[in-house]
């Protein structure tokens, strides 16, 4: 009775928690202050940048307030947003479960494929994140990514503290990288199971496009993490990994909801089919008779009615996992958030600070 009660009050996709738990998760301290943490040694170490260019007082002028906060934001960001990503789809898996008709053991391993990171692959991920900064730092000796005058220094406690920083830094990306990607295909894969669709009602596939959407604003979030502190691209490279991360955002939406896409309008066209039968049946009818009594005319006219309303509810019917046309027109626009926020600040900067004098 005891364990009847726990199950029945679980909160929903709690059965699969462990499947998304992280390193971090397993450590004494909450995940929070975990990534808090993290982010302070990033924070650390760009202080120590500004040290070695300047006074260092100068870190709290605003301009290099702002760029010295983007990394260990950015970091901070990305740790949050990679448990936040896994744990908020449980709710939404858990109401996919009736309308997903596969059996629970493949399901299950789909809920795996779509939020799991293993230790082993955080494990792969850091040491890629370290030889990447070591390569950069030591062995091709670049310079530092927002100093190009500075190289890495001669003092241990400096370099090692420049290397721990940047791995950080690089294994948050790396990591959040690849669980948006295994997020995106799992999710893919489970929308080309076979679906319970209902032509006219896309309530029960709705939690496909929340999902899809919250993988998209991961990516749109990220970029603008980047692209506002560090302000507007300005040359062609820039450009290109701005158009790149658009098309990223858009494919993080779009990409994993297409099997839906495909089941939503075979659903709709079957439906569409019969009535086009029945109605062309009703058209038979009136054409064989040759007289029609005033009741068989009044049932037939009505049915076609009837018949002609509902083909036009399903042809206004979605056929992507959103409420209604303008909701998916919100999601697109939420994926093209970095694209936009570009135009909106060149329109601003080209032609509206020069009519109010300011250059």
């Amino acid at each position: 009775m005891t364990a009847s009660r726990g199950a029945s009050t679980a909160a929903p996709g709690e059965q699969w928690l462990h499947l998304a738990e992280l390193t971090a998760d397993r450590l004494p301290l909450p995940y929070w202050a975990v990534a808090l943490a993290l982010g302070g040694v990033v924070w650390a170490e760009q202080a120590m940048e500004q040290a070695m260019l300047s006074d260092l007082s100068r870190l709290f002028t605003p301009n290099n307030l702002a760029l010295r906060l983007a990394l260990p934001a950015l970091t901070v960001y990305m740790l949050l947003a990679l448990r936040t990503l896994k744990r908020s789809a449980l709710p939404q898996l858990a109401q996919l479960r009736p309308t997903v008709l596969i059996d629970d053991a493949a399901f299950d391993a789909a809920v795996q494929r779509i939020v799991q990171t293993s230790p082993r692959t955080e494990g792969i991920l850091l040491i890629l994140a370290l030889a990447m900064v070591t390569a950069w730092f030591v062995l091709l000796r670049l310079p530092y990514p927002m100093m190009a005058s500075m190289q890495l220094p001669g003092n241990p406690a400096q370099s090692l503290l420049t290397l721990i920083a940047y791995t950080i830094f690089g294994w948050a990306g790396l990591t959040l990288v690849w669980s948006t990607i295994r997020f995106g295909l799992g999710l893919g894969h489970l929308a080309e199971q076979p679906l319970a669709i209902n032509a006219l009602d896309p309530d029960n596939v709705l939690p496909f496009g929340r999902l899809s959407l919250r993988h998209s604003l991961t990516v749109a979030v990220t970029i603008l993490l980047f692209v506002i502190p560090l302000g507007a691209p300005g040359d062609l490279l820039e450009y290109t990994v701005l158009a790149m991360a658009t098309v990223a955002s858009l494919s993080a939406l779009i990409l994993p909801l297409l099997g839906v896409h495909r089941q939503m309008s075979q659903a709709r066209g079957h439906v569409t089919a019969r009535i086009s039968q029945e109605l062309a049946h009703c058209q038979n009818r009136l054409m064989e008779c040759v007289e029609v009594n005033n009741e068989t005319l009044r049932d037939l006219s009505e049915r076609t009615e009837k018949l002609m309303a509902l083909r036009s509810a399903i042809y206004r019917s979605p056929t992507w996992p959103f409420r209604n046309a303008s909701a998916a027109l919100r999601v697109l626009l939420a994926a093209m958030s970095p694209l936009l926020y570009f135009v909106l600040n060149e329109l601003v900067r080209t032609y509206m600070l020069p009519l109010l004098g300011v250059r």
